[in-house]
């Protein structure tokens, strides 16, 4: 009986201690400006550091049908330097399209870029920063 006791008293502290670490995370709304309405999905990808960046295996995706010129989706996730990237997939085949000399077809954002040049493919240019101060990261979608 006391190993039944003592094994639900420590599934209880567990399970506070999970949902504790998970109401903890920054509430962040990522917001993705000039999109294109109805011209395809809008896919968002989260790169957790800079070999997920690089092998294009994000840490968090999601998918945002494409009906307003504004798109926003709320995250909830750890404190920590993050890179997000979106594009909008013209074609619907559910990949980034690019053409000659690698660049993109489709309309293409990334955190901590404006839109000139092209954006890098180092994590350490492009991430942010998301933390409890965090609230709105806007990312414009750029055609090239």
């Amino acid at each position: 009986m006391k190993r039944i006791i003592s094994l639900l008293l420590f599934s209880g502290f567990i399970a506070s201690w999970c949902f504790s670490q998970t109401a903890n995370n920054p509430r962040v709304t990522v917001e993705i400006t000039e999109v294109v309405i109805n011209g395809g999905s809008v896919y968002i990808a989260v790169f957790s550091n800079a070999e997920s960046f690089r092998n294009e295996t994000p840490f968090i995706s999601f998918e945002l049908k494409a009906d307003n010129r504004t798109l926003s989706q709320e995250l909830s996730i750890a404190n920590g330097e993050y890179v997000i990237a979106a594009f909008q997939d013209t074609n619907n085949n559910q990949k980034l399209d690019y053409g000659l000399f690698g660049i993109p077809r489709e309309l293409v954002g990334v955190s901590n870029y404006s839109g000139r040049g092209f954006p890098s493919q180092n994590f350490d240019r492009q991430k942010i920063s998301i933390n409890n101060l965090t609230g709105k990261i806007t990312i414009g979608l750029y055609k090239f």
